[in-house]
């Protein structure tokens, strides 16, 4: 069960660590699509290894979700998706 909240958690903040990271550079981000894809699956086996390694089962999903909820709020507030969309 750890591993599936784990694995479950950790994509939707690998994307939004992604879209962060698109609406800080001032570059297209059309143009590097591909790279963000690869770089977000990376990103996502690494949360969940992170998450699967700790002998305690609950601190790391926990710390899951703050990040999670971090990471929606700072989207929320680029013009990328949030303010100027």
């Amino acid at each position: 069960m750890r591993y599936f909240l784990g694995i479950l958690l950790s994509l939707p903040l690998s994307l939004m660590l992604i879209g962060l990271l698109a609406a800080a550079l001032p570059m297209p981000w059309q143009g590097w699509l591909v790279l963000q894809l690869i770089t977000a699956m990376l990103l996502w086996m690494l949360l969940a290894l992170l998450v699967a390694l700790p002998a305690k089962t609950w601190q790391p999903l926990v710390a899951l979700l703050v990040a999670n909820l971090a990471a929606w709020l700072a989207l929320q507030a680029t013009p990328l998706y949030g303010v100027g969309a």
